[in-house]
């Protein structure tokens, strides 16, 4: 039996329902939701392949825009990788992995993607090679004056507009930009209920404390936080905090390679060789 490619599936009810039930059926999560709230924009494109009108494999490729102290880079993400277990071994992977290359070859500074470890062999067949990350922190923070934090409640439309400015100004040496549908996405999926405002610095950050470790996914404002009094902020059992990000600041932080259980970071493009070269990471709320 022959099989279609596709990539009308946001635009299409049968196609994105499909789409939902194999990824539910992989990885337990769906974009219903995201969609249903005018988030899916055109940066993120399942690329699928059809046998007849239900989706049986996929690759879909987010369009990445980073500024890197003021230079833009254009990136393709791959991801959502996924094959119906009824059709694996018919190259379906493959055929989706070849096709996407050839369309996007010479038109990208760079594509990477991140691979569960037991496909860690399949990613080299197409040129691409594993990249390090290096994640930056501060071990036995300060104690001193924390800032207020208020939960931020992004139902009030006010409050939503007031957010959508401030994730334009990230303290990351890797800003995404352009982007707001996937940070939605993430806030979605969890990061929302850790989604706090300092009125101080008139500043949004989605940090959380486990344990003793406090987790700061992204700092989000045209105002410095300071990361020894966000700890503070979060009381005195804080004994390190994290970056999910590349601080601009990072004299202040310590820094040490990435190790994601389960997650390895591929680059195809000589271009994306300044991650590991400048010891940088993909911010955890770009990660699709």
């Amino acid at each position: 039996m022959k099989y279609t490619h596709s990539e009308s599936v946001r635009d299409s009810d049968t196609l994105r329902n499909s789409f939902n039930s194999l990824t539910r059926r992989t990885f337990g999560f769906d974009f219903t939701a995201w969609h249903a709230a005018g988030h899916w924009g055109d940066q993120y494109t399942p690329h699928v392949l059809l046998d007849g009108s239900t989706v049986i494999s996929n690759v879909s490729v987010s369009r990445m825009q980073f500024d890197m102290g003021g230079v833009r880079r254009q990136y393709l993400q791959l991801g959502t990788v996924m094959t119906a277990p009824e059709y694996r071994g018919q190259g379906c992977g493959l055929s989706i992995m070849e096709s996407v290359l050839k369309k996007y070859a010479g038109k990208t500074d760079g594509i990477y993607l991140f691979a569960n470890d037991d496909v860690l062999d399949y990613y080299p067949k197409f040129g691409f090679r594993p990249s390090k990350e290096y994640e930056y922190f501060i071990p036995f923070p300060e104690r001193t004056e924390g800032y207020t934090l208020e939960k931020a409640d992004l139902r009030q439309p006010a409050r939503l507009r007031h957010f959508e400015a401030a994730i334009k100004e990230a303290d990351d040496a890797m800003r995404l930009c352009e982007n707001p549908g996937l940070i939605h996405f993430h806030l979605a999926a969890g990061y929302g209920e850790h989604l706090w405002y300092l009125p101080e610095n008139d500043t949004y950050v989605i940090a959380e404390q486990k344990d003793q470790v406090l987790r700061i996914y992204q700092v989000f404002g045209k105002q410095y936080t300071d990361p020894v009094r966000l700890a503070s902020s979060f009381g005195e059992t804080v004994r390190e905090v994290v970056a999910g990000y590349t601080p601009v600041r990072r004299e202040t932080f310590c820094v040490r390679e990435h190790r994601e259980e389960d997650c390895t970071l591929f680059i195809l493009g000589d271009d994306l060789a300044r991650i590991e070269n400048d010891r940088m990471m993909f911010p955890v709320l770009s990660h699709t």
